[in-house]
């Protein structure tokens, strides 16, 4: 991969947007001094479902997809993050093996903190820890509300709320970044199945009700959401009905 893929991306610049946000010059710096930028090819693994944490990954550019393989062999795709996303701090804070496979979306730039440096670094600024309590707060809300969800939403309303999610048109906890003209979906058919649970045929055919409304558009192996605001009122009804509500 070229080095100018990696020699413009100022470390700093993506703490600051990431999860250092907010804090002192003196601190992005230090953050920034002791972290070296990886450039990996699509597909690339960044780390293994049941190793030992390595180091905290800052995303500079592309994508990172985790997966969990089943029993029966197919790989779930658990979540997928982009820049200025950051991930690996359960491993490292619990002492405990990676819960998930992680591999590189695409061409992909990661800030990479060792083991050693990361722990480093919160020693010699232990208020970052505050950050990193309120991230681990959020992403455990996030997990409650997704078990409330499995158990109570119907299944049109679970996948409007996922393609949503991964098309980055409404944020969510494990990636609050939005794109003005996202629109690809970036999980096929069968991995949006294995993502909630159910079989491919299922949501292929809801899918291809979508398409013959206007609301999606599938292609070999994508699905673009051509309708976001019909998507939208699929995905959140009570939105819609509190906005009918208080209209006059």
């Amino acid at each position: 991969m070229p080095n100018r893929f990696i020699n413009d991306i100022d470390k700093a610049a993506l703490l600051r947007r990431s999860w250092l946000d907010g804090y002192p010059d003196h601190v992005v710096e230090d953050a920034a001094a002791c972290a070296t930028l990886r450039a990996v090819d699509d597909g690339a693994l960044l780390h293994a479902r049941g190793s030992m944490a390595d180091g905290f990954y800052t995303i500079a550019r592309g994508a990172v997809r985790f997966t969990r393989t089943t029993a029966d062999g197919h790989a779930t795709t658990i979540a997928v993050l982009d820049a200025p996303n950051c991930f690996g701090e359960i491993a490292l804070f619990d002492g405990l093996p990676r819960s998930h496979d992680g591999h590189a979306s695409g061409a992909t730039v990661v800030l990479f903190h060792a083991k050693t440096d990361f722990q480093r670094l919160l020693a010699r600024h232990p208020a970052i820890y505050e950050c990193f309590a309120r991230m681990l707060c959020l992403r455990l809300r996030t997990t409650f509300d997704l078990v409330e969800e499995a158990a109570t939403a119907p299944m049109p309303q679970r996948l409007a709320r996922r393609m949503l999610e991964l098309a980055h048109i409404t944020p969510s906890a494990m990636n609050a970044a939005t794109l003005a003209l996202g629109r690809e979906v970036p999980l096929t058919q069968e991995e949006l199945g294995h993502l909630l649970g159910r079989s491919r045929q299922s949501i292929a055919k809801l899918l291809r009700l979508w398409e013959q409304n206007g609301l999606v558009r599938t292609q070999y192996g994508r699905v673009s959401i051509v309708h976001p605001q019909a998507l939208g009122r699929i995905a959140y009804p009570e939105r819609g009905a509190a906005s009918a509500k208080d209209s006059p």
